[in-house]
């Protein structure tokens, strides 16, 4: 699980990567520390039942949430039955995660030069 910190003071996000560094799942960070949210999420995998939600564009996403503890899947899919599937690695990839930290690159924004 990599927790990401804004280094300007913004909110912590995290996501959890897959094998292949492919995002399972994200949420956000809170006043506890990584290895407390990490523990809510493990809790929340285990007991919860994901919420399999469809797009406007018809395309499937899970989510959960409980306890204040939000998580998403950060892809889409075309069939309801890959969301869950999607779901159930996620399940299985947060009993094996790790902490690690990482910093946001700060946004570079160029504004036209005045006339």
């Amino acid at each position: 699980m990599q927790f990401l910190e804004d280094p300007r003071g913004g909110d912590r996000i995290w996501r959890l990567l897959s094998g292949n560094n492919r995002p399972l799942a994200i949420g956000r960070g809170d006043l506890r520390s990584p290895l407390e949210v990490l523990a809510a999420v493990r809790r929340l995998a285990r007991e919860a039942e994901p919420t399999l939600r469809r797009d406007p564009d018809g395309r499937w996403r899970w989510e959960i949430t409980a306890d204040g503890t939000d998580v998403q899947c950060p892809v889409v899919f075309a069939r309801r039955i890959d969301a869950r599937r999607a779901f159930h690695r996620f399940t299985q990839a947060v009993e094996h995660a790790v902490v690690t930290t990482a910093y946001l690159s700060p946004v570079i924004v160029q504004r036209e030069p005045e006339q």
